[in-house]
């Protein structure tokens, strides 16, 4: 998942708006610590499938995913990722047709039932799948957590909140729902309960680049912007690559009165990524500050 924020100006004064890109997060495989495979083999081609995607070079990350299923199939976040990969060639369409003939040959496993609903586009026909899944194995954490996944794009908070609960019963380390969940509590601008779910989740693993940006997005709408500011810098120290990061960082420099740093990192980001489509927007916060 992947939230973008534009500042706007209404009477001199700064605000953040949260606006929620139904879109795979830049930070997706920051989220991949908690693999479900023991194959030490495939685990390292996993990692270099995921460096060659973030290199854009899909057609040898799926090269490199494959082989890692042909290792363990039961690799959920290699299939995960696979199709993925599959999507970014614009491949997509082959996704479903691929996940639909496994399931085919695993009609009563749950892993399958899961990921064919993983690859389905209508969030009704993955929740159907999903189910399913439960039905076969009601302890299944992964159907469960894609259940709150499909209610949560759908814009049925309550629902998806019930589910994802459900999900760290069956899995309290389970890192993916306690995310999730905390989206959901930025959204719903509850940031006292995402604090406290990342901060769990961060206790698992403190190395994920994505759980700081979303510690950044909380302690924003606390309005306590240099602690945000804290929080973007050090998934900067994490992916330093990563653009988007620095663009946050200005923000959260401007709304904390800090104009040096937030042309600083306005900058860093524009030269980094001249051609984003936040780009337009960083270079008027320059001109703007600027003449301050």
């Amino acid at each position: 998942m992947r939230h973008i924020w534009k500042l706007e100006e209404k009477t001199g004064n700064l605000k953040w708006i949260f606006i929620l890109l139904l879109a795979a997060g830049i930070f997706s495989s920051g989220l991949a610590q908690q693999l479900t495979s023991t194959n030490a083999q495939a685990v390292v081609l996993y990692n270099e499938g995921l460096i060659l995607a973030d290199q854009e070079k899909f057609n040898e990350a799926l090269t490199k995913l494959r082989q890692a299923i042909d290792l363990d199939p039961n690799f959920i976040q290699a299939h995960l990722r696979y199709m993925d990969a599959f999507r970014s060639v614009g491949r997509g369409s082959e996704v479903a047709v691929m996940y639909k003939n496994m399931l085919g040959q695993h009609p009563s496993s749950a892993l399958y039932h899961f990921l064919y609903g993983r690859a389905l586009d209508a969030l009704a026909d993955k929740r159907a799948e999903f189910k399913k899944a439960l039905e076969l194995d009601s302890t299944y954490y992964w159907a469960q957590f894609g259940i709150g996944g499909t209610y949560m794009l759908e814009s049925r908070y309550d629902e998806a909140i019930v589910a994802l609960n459900k999900a760290l019963e069956m899995k309290p380390d389970g890192i993916d729902a306690l995310t999730l969940l905390a989206t959901i509590y930025i959204d719903k601008g509850m940031p006292y309960q995402a604090r406290s779910l990342l901060e769990q989740a961060l206790a698992l693993d403190s190395l994920n680049p994505g759980l700081y940006m979303k510690l950044g997005q909380v302690y924003s709408q606390l309005e306590k912007y240099q602690t945000a500011e804290k929080a973007f810098r050090k998934a900067a120290a994490l992916k330093p690559d990563e653009p988007v990061i620095y663009y946050y960082i200005g923000l959260a420099c401007e709304l904390g009165q800090e104009n040096d740093g937030a042309v600083e990192n306005y900058e860093k980001f524009v030269q980094i990524a001249p051609d984003h489509e936040l780009a337009p927007a960083a270079k008027k916060n320059i001109e703007r500050l600027k003449k301050k």
